[in-house]
This record gives C-alpha cells, sequence and structure tokens, in this order.
C-alpha cells in the first residue's frame, strides 16, 4: 500500500512539474487550452493508478485531479486580439467607401479651378464682343458722317449751279455766264455752250437784271459717283421793256457728277 501512495505522489509531482508554473491572467488563449490538456492528461494518469491501488487511493487521486484542474485558470483573450464590438461591420464598410477629407479637398481645389477657367473665358468673351461692339459703332458713325459729309458737297454743287443760272446782268453778262460754265458738265454744260452768244444778246439788249436766291435744297438719291438734289429757287427780275420787277419761282431737279476735277452739275432739269 505504501508504495502505491509512494507511486501516487511520484505522479503528482511529476504532473504539477509538467503543467509548470499557474498561467498569468494576461496570456493567450493558446496557453490556457494547453494547460487544460494537461490537467485532462494527468486525471488521466491518477485514474489508471486509482484502479491499481484500490477505492481508496482511487478518491484521493480524483482529488489530487480536481485540485489541479481548479488551478487552470479561466483562458482570457489576449489584450492585442481583444475585438471591438462597438462599431458593426456594415458601418466600418460605409466609412471605407465615404471619401476622406484629403479626397474632398482636392474636389472642391478641382471645382474652384473650374470656376476660375469658366470665369475667365466668359470676362474674355465680353472683352472681346465690347470691342468688336466698339469697332462696330465706330464704324457706322464714320459711314454716317461720311455719307453726311458727301451729300453736304452735293447739295453745295447744286445750289451754285442754280444761283448762277438765276443770277445775271447786262453789264457783267459775260463773267456771269462764264460762272455759269465753271459749275456745269456733260449734257448741262454741252447745251449751255452751245447757246452762249444769243444768250448774251438779249441779255444785253434787253439790259436785263436778274437776282437769284436759294429757297430750300434737298438730297433725293446719291452715291459715291452722283446723285440727284431737288432745288426750289426764286428769281427776281427786270428789264427794259417793265416797270415794276418780277418775281418768279422755281424748282430744279440737278444732276450733280463727281469726276476727275471735283464735282459739277452735269445735267438741270425744271420741275413743275
Amino acid at each position: 500500500m505504501s508504495e502505491i501512495n509512494e507511486d501516487t505522489h511520484r505522479a503528482r509531482r511529476r504532473a504539477v512539474r509538467s503543467a509548470g508554473p499557474p498561467v498569468e491572467e494576461t496570456g493567450s488563449g493558446e496557453s490556457a487550452a494547453s494547460m487544460s490538456a494537461v490537467a485532462k492528461g494527468f486525471s488521466a494518469r491518477a485514474s489508471a493508478l486509482g484502479a491499481a491501488a484500490g477505492p481508496e487511493d482511487t478518491a484521493t487521486a480524483g482529488a489530487a485531479s480536481t485540485s489541479a484542474a481548479s488551478t487552470v485558470p479561466d483562458a482570457e483573450p489576449a489584450e492585442g486580439s481583444r475585438v471591438d464590438l462597438g462599431t458593426s461591420s456594415a458601418e466600418t464598410a460605409k466609412d471605407a467607401d465615404e471619401p476622406g477629407d484629403s479626397g474632398q479637398a482636392g474636389e472642391t481645389k478641382a471645382g474652384g479651378g473650374r470656376t476660375r477657367v469658366l470665369a475667365a473665358a466668359a470676362c474674355a468673351l465680353l472683352a472681346v464682343a465690347a470691342v468688336i461692339g466698339a469697332g462696330w459703332s465706330v464704324m457706322a458713325m464714320k459711314s454716317v458722317d461720311d455719307r453726311d459729309a458727301r451729300r453736304t458737297e452735293y447739295s453745295q454743287t447744286a445750289r451754285q449751279a442754280i444761283l448762277n443760272l438765276t443770277t445775271i446782268r447786262a453789264d457783267t453778262a459775260k463773267e456771269d455766264i462764264d460762272r455759269i460754265l465753271s459749275v456745269a458738265s456733260g449734257q448741262f454744260k454741252t447745251e449751255f455752250d452751245g447757246r452762249v452768244d444769243p444768250f448774251l444778246n438779249i441779255v444785253k439788249e434787253a439790259k436785263v437784271v436778274s437776282n437769284g436766291e436759294i429757297v430750300e435744297a434737298a438730297v433725293e438719291s446719291d452715291d459715291e459717283s452722283s446723285a440727284k438734289i431737288l432745288v426750289a429757287a426764286k428769281q427776281t427780275l427786270t428789264n427794259a421793256g417793265q416797270a415794276e420787277p418780277q418775281t418768279r419761282f422755281y424748282r430744279f431737279r440737278v444732276t450733280v457728277t463727281r469726276n476727275g476735277s471735283g464735282l459739277s452739275a452735269s445735267n438741270v432739269e425744271f420741275v413743275g
């Protein structure tokens, strides 16, 4: 019996030495599992020895086995391997899907760059439109000014031609006729030039004194090379056969032509 007890004590000491010191609370789950396996092995060996020693020794071995098993602490997860249960996998996936602050900053910067480019392009278009509008306005004003200046020249030439034609005196008849021919051209000059001598004789014999006055003149039509001008004139006429001066009113259509020497009256027509 003493030999069996001795063998039991030796087996118990061997089991304690194999189990090693108690597992610390900070140990990993794997160490706790190994300690449990050692305890189970110890219980198995004690049971075998108890079967050989008898009921009393078996109870003693069982108690030792229970004592050894109770020395194994509950396994706790390692500090580094703890799982945070406060955050679900869905929330983690959502956080992963959301763009970071750096992405939002990049998009904001890119959007600001596009806005600046669009603003610069709009300013450039407005500047070009303003330049074109200003250029068009200047050209339009210049065109109007040129047209007005041209019409003024046509009108002045027509007025001078009719004033010369309606103003003549017997004592200055030759100079008056030359003045009429100085602004004449084309058909008008040809017709009047062929009647200079008969006209000069009539003026001198009748002692004609005629004073002309331009009442109104207007441009009927014009272009770069010619114009038709309507002229209203009044003539005060005296001669040797009339004691009182006579007043006559005429309306003429004068064609003014631009040629190499300037403007001249190329045709004169009476308008009723």
